[in-house]
């Protein structure tokens, strides 16, 4: 059966189900075995594959980060705007307070002191006006200094906001560099598995990727507490589109993938591969449980994918792809054929 060119159908993927067909292998295609000129060309076909998905990998997780530090920075300059605005209102309201009182004694400014105090029914009454005068003049004095000190803290807010706007743009330009790099090298895996035939694709075992998704057949453990939650989210998606920066609720991108199942099961977990694979417990192969995460190419892993068992785990891989079953055993028809980084434990 040949691979889709469209959206894969959504599937109601059971815990055990029958055996299915790899899609993209012809059926009963026999696998011959090649020549040592031809296993040689095979194996730079591999390693040229491998190279180009983990480069459009790390490139998407670029992307992600730089989208990211858009976002964040698009807040940071939101509050900013704001408080500008309330240094502004508290400026003009000081202006205004200071103008007022000026008018006032230039108003009654206009006697000297002493005639005043001579012309004076009361000169207790006069005495008190003179105090609150000079009342009046200390908070004069003291607004001034408010004002100062505003329209000082007022030049740096703009100057700050001024450079996030700067680094705001260098990240959407990074984020469009990345992007536009990964397309590339995404095109370039998918072109050289393309120009294989499915006999060779087979015998280097680079049949399953490209624009392709699978059904498992076997059997699972049985999962439990949030992990259970997790898989399952993960398994609703089997079929969605591989977006970059794609986090749901139909499109992800890989660690967007793993994000969200986590985040289903209440559990908030850093955005990108390289923040996962950072921040949460590491574990040996030994000690994976349904919903620990599964890593890729390097450190940092440009890759991640949320094991679910069996040794079976399900993955968003790369644009033109879908959300996909795939095998940490290299002899499976299901195998993602991507070299292990390490695993880490969520719940």
């Amino acid at each position: 059966m040949s691979a889709p060119t469209h959206r894969a159908p959504k599937m109601i993927t059971p815990r055990k189900a029958t055996a299915v067909a790899v899609v993209g292998l012809s059926a009963g295609t026999v696998a011959m075995v090649p020549s040592s000129s031809q296993a040689e060309t095979l194996a730079q076909a591999k390693a040229q594959y491998q190279s180009d998905v983990s480069q459009g990998e790390a490139a998407g997780q670029t992307y992600d980060q730089q989208e990211q530090a858009y976002a964040q920075l698009q807040q940071k300059l939101d509050a900013l705007q704001g408080e500008i605005a309330t240094q502004n209102q508290q400026i003009a309201s000081l202006n205004s307070a200071i103008g007022q009182q000026a008018a006032e004694q230039y108003r009654s400014g206009g006697v000297s002191t002493s005639l005043e105090l001579a012309l004076s029914a009361s000169p207790a009454t006069y005495l008190d006006k003179v105090a609150s005068q000079n009342e009046i003049a200390s908070q004069e004095n003291k607004q001034l200094k408010t004002i100062a000190s505003d329209q000082a803290e007022l030049k740096q807010e703009q100057a700050l906001a001024a450079t996030l706007v700067q680094q705001q743009q260098a990240a959407l330009t990074k984020a469009k560099a990345a992007k536009v790099q990964a397309d590339n090298l995404t095109t370039a895996a998918k072109q050289l598995v393309a120009s294989l035939t499915p006999a060779e694709q087979q015998q280097v075992n680079i049949g399953s990727s490209g624009s392709m998704w699978f059904h498992y057949s076997g059997t699972l453990p049985v999962a439990t507490g949030r992990g259970a939650i997790a898989v399952a989210y993960a398994e609703s998606k089997l079929g969605d589109d591989y977006v970059y920066a794609g986090n749901g609720p139909t499109v992800f991108d890989c660690s967007g993938l793993t994000q969200e199942a986590w985040k289903a099961a209440g559990v908030d977990i850093p955005r990108t591969s390289y923040d996962q694979y950072s921040s949460l417990p590491h574990i040996s192969r030994s000690q994976l449980q349904p919903g620990d995460l599964v890593y890729f190419f390097g450190v940092p892993p440009s890759h991640v994918a949320i094991y679910i068992g069996n040794g079976m785990y399900i993955q968003a891989t790369h644009p033109g792809s879908y959300v996909e079953w795939a095998s940490l055993d290299p002899s499976s028809p299901y195998y993602g054929n991507m070299p292990v980084t390490g695993y880490t434990s969520v719940g």
